[in-house]
């Protein structure tokens, strides 16, 4: 089977697509949504629900819903009015599509609800938050964050999160299913297993966590098992750097 590897070079305004072999598999529909002006603040991150055929985006900005839902023919289906708990949306993540969907959102605001990550139902009912809000930190116990950019559920429930988008921190985490960390990397640096600005988290299906190493400009790589580094990539990242990774 192919793999393919789907990252956000920053700057620029197309989706670079790195695949073994094949053809390009996607093309750009500028027919999608219906009604564009209905975004009416900055758009910052997507999920797909695959199994209900629903599209969820965040956005940021004053007195606006902070999530909107579009079924896959881009008619909006529900907006997110009571989210007075997201402050700045940065990722956005579906869980659990085929059984009990949840929708995962990382907050780097700096006020009183920043500074965390949150789970929602899919009608945008607070279930619970991981960090401590309004307060940014790099402690472990009480776990806290620092402009957290990205989270990546497994289906087993472990959670893998960068905790770094412009702030003190610059690490990798994975928490179990019940929250507690399994292993963390979290140095500043350009070295192996260091980060400058971890942007974008993703695994695969052979036990390997991606990285979007976006002040490095390069893709590092972990065993999502043990955390041991794999390897490193950002040949092709010479000017623009990697915003976002997708497997």
């Amino acid at each position: 089977m192919d793999s393919d590897l789907f990252i956000n070079p920053g700057a620029s305004t197309s989706l670079g697509e790195f695949r073994v072999s094949g053809q390009a598999p996607y093309k750009l529909d500028l027919s999608w949504p219906k009604h564009p002006e209905l975004f009416t603040g900055r758009v910052f991150a997507v999920a797909v629900d695959h199994i209900a055929s629903r599209v969820y985006v965040a956005q940021r900005g004053d007195d606006i819903p902070k999530v909107l839902v579009f079924n896959i023919d881009g008619d909006l289906v529900q907006a997110w009015t009571n989210t007075s708990s997201i402050e700045e949306p940065h990722g956005i993540f579906l869980a659990n599509a085929t059984s009990d969907p949840t929708v995962w959102i990382t907050d780097v605001g700096n006020g009183p609800f920043g500074h965390t990550v949150k789970q929602y139902s899919p009608s945008g009912k607070l279930l619970q938050v991981l960090g401590t809000p309004g307060k940014a930190g790099s402690s472990l116990s009480p776990l806290q964050f620092d402009q957290p950019a990205e989270v990546f559920v497994h289906s087993s429930g472990e959670i893998y999160i960068v905790d770094g988008d412009g702030g003190t921190n610059n690490r990798l985490l994975k928490l179990s299913k019940d929250l507690q960390v399994l292993w963390m990397h979290g140095e500043a640096g350009s070295g192996l297993a260091q980060f400058s600005i971890p942007h974008s988290v993703c695994v695969d299906g052979s036990q390997r966590v991606w990285v979007a190493d976006r002040g490095n400009k390069r893709i590092q790589v972990f065993n999502s098992i043990t955390g041991d580094w794999l390897g490193s990539w950002g040949s092709c990242f010479k000017e623009d750097s990697p915003y976002s990774v997708s497997v």
